[in-house]
């Protein structure tokens, strides 16, 4: 095939991850725990944040999210705290440590957004729905497909 959006996507993608990687590099993180820090930042005010929230909002695997909490908890960004209805589950909270890095992180990703928005124009709202759709279609398949296997 001459051409294919899949691999246009994972090369957007991979330059949209080098892009993160290195500001997190200036911050001695990594994309993902600028990722994680900048979700958490976004929602804890509104809601509890587990770590399967983790796992559905970056589609990662249980043992990834896992893993990345634990490292994130070892380097003083995130606490882990019993939720309030049920002591079974633990609340990510981010530290005062990640709370300081917070507003720069948040400030990184709007900029990288706008920077998404203007070279897509008036196609955003459209591309957006379509990459979700992608994104939800394929996910589900995977799924499907691991419960046969």
């Amino acid at each position: 095939m001459e051409r294919s959006i899949g691999i246009a996507i994972k090369k957007a993608n991979n330059a949209l991850s080098r892009d993160s990687d290195h500001f997190a590099k200036q911050l001695g993180l990594t994309g993902m725990q600028i990722s994680t820090i900048n979700f958490i930042a976004a929602h804890e005010t509104t809601q509890d944040i587990f770590q399967r929230d983790l796992e559905h909002e970056f589609n990662i695997r249980k043992a990834t999210a896992s893993s990345l909490v634990t490292t994130m908890v070892a380097k003083d960004l995130l606490i882990r705290v019993p939720a309030t209805n049920d002591a079974r589950y633990k609340r990510l909270l981010l530290t005062p440590n990640a709370r300081q890095l917070a507003t720069k992180i948040e400030a990184f990703f709007e900029a990288s957004e706008r920077r998404i928005q203007n070279l897509l124009g008036p196609a955003f709202e459209s591309t957006y729905t379509q990459l979700t759709q992608i994104s939800t279609d394929f996910t589900a398949k995977a799924t499907e497909q691991s419960k046969k296997d």
